[in-house]
């Protein structure tokens, strides 16, 4: 069986005495950072090298040769470390990357849409050229770095889309080895600029403890307002690393999750290795999650000088960009909170999973479609559904562990009997009639007289699907 890895990011708080030797420290990287931007905008036809490379290329243009040669461009600074110098680099390496992928992309649309005729050509007023001339020259602008149309677009489809370079020439300090050092017993030896010279400050640190036999990568710093994070890639070695393909081939059971907007977040069942469905588990929370969300949504509603109903309220206030809303703190802590039930609810899952023995875990696929986005149970923002948040972080969780998590798309999941796919009837009492069209139904009943759970059978039914499409194919 081979063995693989994986990286999990740490978040650690930073127990600091000068938080301005930190906010020092990251100005100087940025305007290092800037530096080396910029000397990047000058020589785009270096991005052919790879990142080992280029970094290369660029320091021997920026400091002295060991031979005493001065270099083109000096770097405007004095005694910056080596690795401080080279993460610089690195990070406006990456930043410009990410810029010119999105321009080129840009581009090979723009083209694509002028070789359909879509994008419809303005008389200028001077001598007319025909279709394919424009064509051409469309063509040789769009090739160029940074592309000036020289025939007249209509604005609104010239610029519709088009990537911007960043703005703000800012990143978080990455720290390689040589600029932090005895990172052991919940504190860390850093190097900081003061302002006028370095130095190595300790630090003690708070967080939840590392898993043993693990390797800490590179830490970044990360300062939001007067808290300084210190995020540390983990990695470790996953023993089962085999792919879900495998695990099918070899016949091991599954577990088959379905996941609510009801109290019952996740409902997750044991499919065997003969198809049979087990061990029905049913994870709770979903209830404690919308009473705490409904008072901070009532925080947002307070506090409005003079009771100004022109600002936008509670979850009317979410298409308001964050740094617009009033009391942004509390939308922030709605966040947090649905962010807190998402991990409690995967790891529940996972370790129910490893329980049963089961290898493969599998998941309802939850794309963003025209026709699942009506469904009032499948919001895209955080403050809707969990679901999708809950699903991300059972697929991490499940790899650390040697399980592998996948989707399957969950054809009539919730509309189907799992016991005799007769169409299905939801109600939430006994008192109340059945409808096939109620959303939010906790309780189901077919025509054959089958009854229970309506999570526990689109779990079910999930799990059937899943196996009969794989596993019986492969038997």
């Amino acid at each position: 069986m081979s063995a693989g890895y994986a990286i999990t990011t740490y978040k650690i708080q930073l127990n600091y005495k000068h938080l301005d030797w930190f906010r020092q420290t990251q100005s100087l990287f940025d305007a290092v950072l800037a530096f080396y931007y910029e000397l990047l905008e000058k020589q785009p036809e270096a991005l052919s090298l790879s990142n080992q490379n280029l970094l290369r290329h660029l320091e021997l243009q920026t400091i002295k040769q060991r031979d005493g040669t001065p270099p083109e461009s000096p770097l405007p600074f004095e005694k910056i470390p080596l690795y401080f110098r080279r993460a610089a680099i690195n990070a406006a390496i990456s930043m410009y990357r990410s810029y010119m992928g999105k321009l080129k992309a840009w581009q090979e649309s723009q083209e694509k849409q002028i070789k359909n005729g879509k994008l419809k050509m303005e008389n200028s007023g001077t001598e007319s050229q025909s279709d394919s001339e424009l064509n051409q020259i469309g063509k040789a602008d769009l090739h160029q770095n940074l592309p000036p149309f020289t025939f007249n677009f209509p604005p609104e489809s010239a610029k519709k889309g088009r990537p911007s370079p960043p703005k703000h020439l800012h990143m978080a300090m990455l720290y390689y080895k040589g600029m932090y050092k005895d990172f052991a017993d919940g504190s860390i030896l850093l190097k900081l600029y003061t302002g006028k010279a370095w130095a190595w400050v300790k630090h003690r640190t708070t967080g939840r403890p590392f898993p043993k036999n693990a390797e800490l990568m590179s830490p970044t710093i990360v300062i939001k307002k007067k808290k300084v994070m210190l995020h540390i890639p983990v990695k470790e070695i996953v023993k089962d690393s085999r792919t879900a393909k495998e695990r099918v081939q070899q016949n091991e059971k599954f577990v088959a999750v379905a996941l609510t907007g009801s109290d019952s977040l996740a409902v997750c069942t044991t499919i065997e290795a003969d198809g049979r469905a087990t061990a029905p588990y049913f994870i709770k929370g979903g209830k404690e999650l919308a009473h705490r969300r409904k008072l901070l949504l009532g925080y947002t509603k307070r506090g409005i000088a003079g009771n100004d109903m022109t600002h936008t309220v509670g979850n009317a206030a979410l298409s308001v960009p964050q740094e617009h809303r009033p009391n942004a703190k509390y939308y922030e802590k709605i966040t947090r909170v649905t962010d807190h039930y998402a991990h409690e609810v995967s790891r529940k899952i996972v370790d129910y999973a490893i329980k049963q023995g089961a290898k493969l875990i599998v998941l309802p696929e939850l794309k963003e479609s025209f026709y699942q986005a009506k469904k009032p149970y499948l919001g895209k923002t955080p403050y809707d559904f969990i679901g999708r948040r809950i699903a991300r972080y059972v697929q991490y969780k499940a790899w650390q562990q040697g399980l592998v998590a996948m989707t399957s798309k969950p054809y009539y999941a919730s509309t189907r009997c799992y016991h005799c796919d007769a169409p299905i009837a939801k109600h939430n009492t006994e008192y109340q009639n059945p409808s096939p069209n109620f959303y939010g139904g906790k309780n189901f009943i077919c025509k054959e007289g089958h009854r229970g759970s309506t999570a526990l059978n689109s779990a079910r039914n999930l799990g059937k699907g899943f196996y009969n499409k794989f596993y019986l194919s492969v038997a």
